[in-house]
């Protein structure tokens, strides 16, 4: 599946929008939900090695429409300002396609939940990487594994 965008101009080359995928902490997932309709949720994720990392719980609404379907769209918003004086909004965003599946592999686990504590427990390091030895066994690591990811913005200007 692959859309031209309609605004051009405001796709971000593929390097500049991973670049800025990976410095985002928070996005919505979007998943095929009960009776056809979609179901998106805020997660936190890691974008690592070109793939997306959320962690979850193992049971619930999000995980039984993701063991249902695989197809997922996620969502992030990096930056955004309304612009009055140009009647719009300056922003960056990121959009990827792709499956999810549940990571198996203990390392691999590990390694997503330990990347979670080192970006985003600054200050508080061994706190959280004690809370992933207390917690890991009974969390679910997800991984998308990206088909298309697109980067959009606009900063402000000529409109």
């Amino acid at each position: 599946m692959e859309r031209k965008m309609h605004k051009i101009k405001r796709q971000l080359p593929d390097s500049e929008a991973k670049a800025l995928f990976e410095k985002g902490h928070h996005g919505i997932l979007a998943v095929n939900g009960d009776d056809g309709y979609p179901y998106a949720v805020p997660v936190n994720y890691i974008y690592l090695n070109e793939k997306i990392y959320i962690h979850s719980a193992k049971v619930g609404y999000k995980i039984d429409a993701i063991n249902r379907d695989s197809k997922v769209c996620f969502s992030a918003i990096l930056s955004s300002k309304i612009l009055p004086q140009e009647v719009t909004a300056a922003f960056e965003s990121v959009i990827a396609t792709g499956k999810i599946s549940q990571v198996e592999d203990e390392a691999e686990r590990r390694q997503v939940m330990e990347t979670f504590i080192y970006r985003f427990c600054e200050g508080a390091i061994d706190t959280g990487l004690a809370f992933v030895d207390k917690t890991l066994d009974k969390t679910a690591v997800l991984r998308i594994d990206v088909e298309q990811l697109t980067g959009k913005a606009y900063r402000g200007g000529a409109y």
